[in-house]
């Protein structure tokens, strides 16, 4: 059988893992070594003195850690055809980044890298078949960007991007789940989200052995699902006399229109559910109320921070893949520390040095360490680290604002399908952007309390009583993950990039006109507080 096989492959990458969790320290010296001795004579190596690098302390030494920026110089080169710059192998391709809040950056992408993503998302897939064994033989659902993508190359013709999200398994995976896919890969280059939609949910409904549906944002596989819902009369039209006799008499054994019904042996759904996207799951649940919803490790398109295994809080640290260095929130002047010495309860954002060539790179996220998983740490995502609005010293993070809004519904006893913080012009102030179902009052009671809670931070207050900033208003809004999405997309964004967050802090010519993209002022929305 096919799906047994392809667990039976993963064994492997699995004990690999399981070693480098019982001693981390020794599997991340290793890995240092390696990268240093097989990169010792490229360009960027030769510029760091990696031939002379014996140990942490002097990698830490010679190599400075780094963003993007300091990077791109580097990445240019090898955008124009040349080889040898950061990596001794061969780049084959190059991916864009930059997330929901920047431009797209450019990541080089070797075999070697490849495989350092297939050293976590193996462990996670054997797990996730040892755990649960009703998914062999059973067929997968895994997103990739519903927006066709140009075909694109560089100036010295290497291509930019990858055709679906697969390519970040190892060759083995890629072979099955070619195989075990419900909807084929091919579908992701329609230009038409609709058409996109229906065609992708169609294929859904033929298959009765749908096991693992893997999306990145929760909301994503809602909007899939709220459009189901919505021409469900269509959709079951295409399908078998058989198959839509089965589905329709699963929604009556149901009672409702649920993922249960239509897929009766859906095992889990693999999505994000740390930081912003944990106000998203309730709708997501509303579609799966009994199917097991797993929560994603931390994959950036530059590397792989964390896995999900087993069922406890947080996933684990990707101690196989990359050397990974952790460098402490709250004293981001101290030395970075390794896996090992993560203290349960602190905050770190990662430094990643990886076979794609990025050394000491700083990803800008930030994980709570919630426990351990033998000698390594498990790790909640909390929020972006550059996500911080300071128009006029006023100093507002994502967490803060992602704080305010769970004391707001743990005080209302309601919480917003969506809300996104922005600032506006004329008077300047911010703007909660909210999609809920409560009263008016319930509305106005939420914005007292975020406000409130953003006026503890000094800066915040101290601008509001200055006059420099209005008291922040609300307004309501209808499809608010849909348009946040949307918004993105027109920017060049795929959906598979873009992280919704509870605070848009961007001014200026990068800015999104939120006011314009949720209609405010043509007269479909209600805006209180001061407004």
């Amino acid at each position: 059988m096919l799906g047994a096989g392809f667990a039976a492959s993963l064994a492997p990458a699995a004990a690999r893992f399981a070693r480098a969790a019982r001693d981390p320290e020794r599997a991340q010296l290793a890995l240092l070594a390696e990268l240093v001795r097989a990169n010792a004579s490229t360009a960027y190596g030769k510029a760091h003195g990696f031939d002379r690098v014996r140990d942490l302390a002097s990698f830490r030494a010679r190599v400075p850690a780094v963003r993007h920026e300091e990077l791109a110089p580097w990445i240019e080169r090898i955008a124009r055809g040349e080889q040898g710059v950061l990596t001794s192998e061969q780049v084959r391709m190059l991916e864009r980044t930059g997330g929901s809040t920047s431009t797209g950056k450019l990541v080089p992408y070797t075999s070697g890298l490849l495989a350092d993503f297939a050293a976590a998302t193996g462990p996670w897939l054997f797990d996730l078949h040892a755990r649960h064994p009703r998914l062999l033989g059973t067929s997968s659902y895994w997103s990739v960007s519903p927006v066709a993508r140009r075909d694109e190359r560089t100036s010295g013709g290497l291509p930019i991007g990858f055709e679906d999200d697969a390519a970040y398994f190892g060759p083995i995976e890629r072979f099955a789940l070619d195989r075990l896919l419900a909807v084929p890969g091919r579908l992701a280059r329609i230009a038409d989200v609709d058409t996109w939609r229906f065609e992708t949910l169609r294929r859904l409904f033929e298959r009765d052995d749908l096991g693992l549906v893997s999306v990145w944002s929760p909301t994503f596989l809602t909007l899939l699902m709220e459009q189901a819902e919505t021409h469900l009369e269509d959709l079951l039209v295409c399908l078998s006399p058989g198959r839509a006799t089965a589905i329709r008499a699963g929604l009556d054994r149901e009672g409702s229109f649920v993922g249960e019904a239509v897929w009766p042996r859906l095992t889990l759904v693999s999505s994000w559910t740390d930081g912003p996207s944990a106000a998203f799951l309730p709708a997501l649940r509303r579609f799966f109320p009994r199917t097991t919803i797993q929560p994603k490790g931390l994959l950036a398109t530059e590397g792989v921070v964390s896995l999900p295994l087993g069922n406890r809080e947080g996933s684990v640290l990707a101690a196989a893949s990359h050397l990974i260095e952790l460098v402490d929130v709250e004293n981001p002047d101290s030395a970075p520390i390794l896996a090992h010495e993560a203290r349960v309860g602190a905050r770190y954002t990662p430094l990643l040095s990886t076979r794609g060539g990025l050394y000491r790179y700083r990803l800008l996220d930030v994980v709570e360490v919630v426990g351990r998983h033998h000698a390594l740490p498990r790790l909640r995502f909390v929020e972006k680290l550059e996500r911080v609005a300071d128009r006029f010293g006023e100093k507002i993070h994502a967490a803060q604002v992602q704080d305010a809004l769970a004391i707001a519904t743990r005080q209302l006893g309601l919480a917003p399908r969506f809300a996104l913080l922005a600032p506006v012009d004329r008077p300047a102030r911010y703007r909660l952007y909210v999609e809920l179902d409560g009263s008016d009052a319930q509305l106005e009671r939420l914005r007292e309390i975020v406000e409130a809670h953003l006026a503890t931070g000094h800066h915040y207050a101290y601008c509001v009583r200055l006059g420099q900033l209005a008291p922040m208003d609300v307004v309501r809004v209808s499809d608010g993950a849909a348009t946040f999405l949307r918004e993105h997309g027109r920017r060049g964004r795929r959906a598979g990039d873009v992280k919704l967050t509870c605070l848009d802090p961007r001014v200026g010519d990068d800015a999104v006109d939120w006011d314009r993209a949720f209609g405010v002022g043509a007269g479909s929305s209600v805006s209180l507080g001061g407004a």
